[in-house]
């Protein structure tokens, strides 16, 4: 009924690799898979919080976990389809209400480590 499956897909394990060198050179935190109800809280009492219930592929973290300094999506091609617009689109939208800044990569691109680098470091203003 149910069995085990791998925790990160290939891109995701390449990407983390990226990230773990930032993390060590920045003095920030790298999560993989943070769930958005961790990290953002409704403020409009009596409504649900189903839409918190989605993760994010990674989470850049101050090095104490007190704020969320960028959210990184990784988007195969399964993002291409109806369900994952949308549910990225929410995504995107909670996100931006919340002002926690979005970096999206996709795989069809080379995603050479550099590029990744310096894009997500423009995005923390930690580029020199």
């Amino acid at each position: 009924m149910y069995e085990q499956k791998e925790f990160m897909s290939y891109y995701e394990k390449y990407f983390y690799d990226i990230l773990k060198d930032i993390e060590r050179d920045y003095d920030v935190i790298v999560q993989p898979q943070v769930n958005l109800a961790s990290v953002i809280e409704k403020n409009i009492k009596h409504k649900y919080v189903n839409e918190l219930f989605r993760n994010i592929d990674f989470g850049i973290f101050d090095k104490n976990f007190h704020k969320l300094l960028l959210a990184i999506e990784i988007n195969d091609s399964s993002h291409l389809k109806k369900d994952r617009i949308i549910r990225d689109l929410k995504v995107e939208k909670i996100l931006n209400q919340a002002n926690i800044k979005l970096i999206k990569f996709y795989t069809n691109m080379p995603n050479e480590k550099l590029y990744v680098t310096n894009r997500i470091l423009t995005y923390l203003d930690l580029l020199i």
